[in-house]
């Protein structure tokens, strides 16, 4: 079977040019009678819709609820027990910086910044 197959390929790779005659040919664009497909026209506002505008409630009504809702929170952090700080912390580690003469070796002779 395996012979077959490898026998077919050249014959079926040699035979595929003599199709090509059997494609149709595109229309000649110089050709006024020449028959070509339909234009179609799609707007790029096809799809577009007109802009709504939401409806606004009272703004001072808002500000008043915010307001309420503002305080409301405030006296609930107020009346919020305090948290004790930690009973004993352990002191920063000490930095030791190097010696004032050490940081004027750089400077030219003089200079007093």
């Amino acid at each position: 079977m395996n012979n077959f197959f490898c026998r077919l390929a050249p014959v079926v790779a040699l035979g595929l040019p003599l199709l090509a005659p059997a494609q149709s040919r595109p229309p000649d664009p110089v050709d006024p009678k020449a028959l070509a497909p339909a234009l179609r026209y799609l707007s790029a506002f096809a799809d577009y819709t007109r802009w709504q505008d939401t409806k606004t409630g009272d703004w001072r009504a808002l500000n008043d609820a915010l307001r309420d809702d503002g305080a409301a929170a405030g006296q609930e952090a107020a009346a919020m027990p305090l948290v004790a700080p930690p009973a004993a912390r352990s002191p920063a580690p000490t930095v030791s910086l190097p010696a004032a003469s050490a940081h004027g070796g750089h400077h030219p002779q003089g200079d007093t910044r």
